[in-house]
């Protein structure tokens, strides 16, 4: 027997499958990384560390973990942006594989924003919102794992 449709119950499908399609990204981001990573010659272990991250943030989420949304905000915070100096004195880089960038040009170097990561921050700290204000009976967290 099914529970009767009440508008609570179909925010809460909707709000899962968002959820849902939300690991899926970060699980390919994560995968698109590592395929770089052992691919590319000049590619840093920090991709590997930031895609591991994201490996381990999406399997969180799918399995509807508040930890995933929380590992998912810490992988697309850390590439947000970018910053190169003109005069290559300071450079900060470290960005996951799938990027959308928006650059802004300072007096003394180059800005780039990774509108991708922005928004899937925004779209983790909404699950995560999500997530720890409705919870969710352990019974039915232990059946979808």
């Amino acid at each position: 027997m099914t529970a009767p449709i009440t508008s609570d119950n179909t925010s809460h499908a909707q709000w899962a499958r968002v959820e849902r399609v939300l690991a899926g990204m970060t699980i390919l981001d994560g995968m698109l990384g590592l395929a770089v990573w052992m691919v590319a010659d000049s590619a840093s272990g920090a991709l590997a560390l930031l895609s591991l991250l994201a490996l381990f943030a999406g399997t969180q989420a799918w399995r509807r973990r508040p930890a995933g949304q929380l590992a998912a905000l810490g992988f697309y915070g850390l590439h947000l942006a970018t910053y190169h100096a003109f005069d290559f004195s300071r450079s900060y880089q470290l960005r996951g594989a799938l990027n959308l960038g928006a650059v802004i040009y300072l007096p003394n170097a180059v800005v780039v924003l990774n509108v991708f990561a922005i928004a899937m921050f925004a779209a983790s700290a909404a699950m995560l919102w999500w997530r720890v204000r409705v919870g969710e009976p352990l019974e039915h967290t232990a059946a979808s794992a």
